[in-house]
């Protein structure tokens, strides 16, 4: 089963691995290179629902039933938006519900870049992902 298991892992991997564009990914790591680890900010939205932690299965007495009572409510979503420097956390906000356009650009407008400096100063690059709430008004913000 062990064995298994891993060929599946290694199945997976060598399968993600050929989505990933070659040239790009070297271009980013040239790219990434250029800047001296102080100078970096990493941004990345992130969520969870409170019944993610609800065990399916548990342990008993054998012939018992493992019972485990559940509220029957709907679970609240939250949303994490940090800002994460070299030296740990620089600002993070929690946010009820989803993280929209308008939240991420209040977001980095009062949150992020009050703590930045110009480049090439420490603070002065963020390093997000493409997603679709990265709305083209944030770059924009960004320039000094």
């Amino acid at each position: 089963m062990v064995r298994i298991l891993a060929i599946l892992l290694t199945l997976k991997l060598q399968e993600e691995a050929r989505e990933r564009d070659q040239i790009l990914r070297e271009h980013w790591i040239v790219k990434v290179s250029q800047w001296r680890a102080d100078q970096l900010i990493f941004l990345d939205e992130s969520g969870m629902n409170s019944k993610l932690g609800r065990r399916k299965k548990g342990w008993g007495p054998k012939g018992k039933r493992v019972i485990s009572k559940v509220p029957t409510q709907k679970a609240e979503n939250l949303s994490f938006l940090p800002a994460i420097t070299v030296d740990g956390y620089m600002t993070c906000i929690v946010f009820c519900g989803a993280i929209n356009a308008e939240i991420f650009e209040e977001f980095i407008e009062h949150d992020v870049l009050p703590h930045c400096n110009p480049y090439p100063g420490p603070k002065s690059v963020i390093v997000m992902d493409n997603a679709g709430i990265h709305i083209p008004e944030v770059p924009k913000m960004c320039e000094l």
